[in-house]
């Protein structure tokens, strides 16, 4: 194979996987840039919330609004950081503190699937954001309902 033929591929393929790099740094920075932007939202409504609640009970309202700053400061913290600096930092956290670390992972997990069925069950709601069936949806008279355990045949097989 000749040498200049092996520098121009070497060097395509270099440029090929710096872009990639960067399309992925870049896509990598949105993304964290969502998170600590959904974070800061939460932590409004948690504000908004709280203040509703210091009519009813002050330290619960004081509590909540400590919570939401918390939470603000986590968004400021993500916002502040690249991802190989947040990289570092769970990897540190995780050395000195496993137990805490694997702890914060399982909460995290059942906060994000307690979400995602929060979000499965919004989107089951029709256009007028009801949960259960609309008139056109209901069999009638004229058309039986299906069974949804159909009755065995003769042979023990079911329809």
């Amino acid at each position: 194979m000749n040498p200049t033929n092996e520098n121009s591929i070497s060097a395509s393929a270099s440029n090929v996987l710096s872009e990639a790099k960067q399309t992925a740094a870049s896509l990598a920075d949105k993304q964290r840039a969502n998170v600590a932007e959904q974070i800061g939202s939460a932590s409004n409504a948690i504000h908004r919330s709280a203040q509703n609640l210091e009519g009813e009970d002050p330290n619960i309202g004081w509590l909540t609004h400590r919570v939401a700053d918390r939470l603000n400061g986590v968004a400021d913290y993500i916002r502040g950081r690249d991802l190989m600096q947040l990289k570092d930092d769970a990897e540190n956290v995780a050395r000195r503190h496993p137990a805490l670390f694997l702890g914060g992972l399982f909460v995290a997990g059942l906060v994000i699937g307690n979400l995602a069925k929060a979000t499965q069950r919004s989107s089951s709601l029709n256009d007028n954001g009801e949960s259960y069936p609309r008139a056109e949806d209901v069999p009638t008279a004229d058309q039986p309902e299906l069974d949804p355990w159909p009755a065995p045949t003769s042979q023990g097989e079911t329809l």
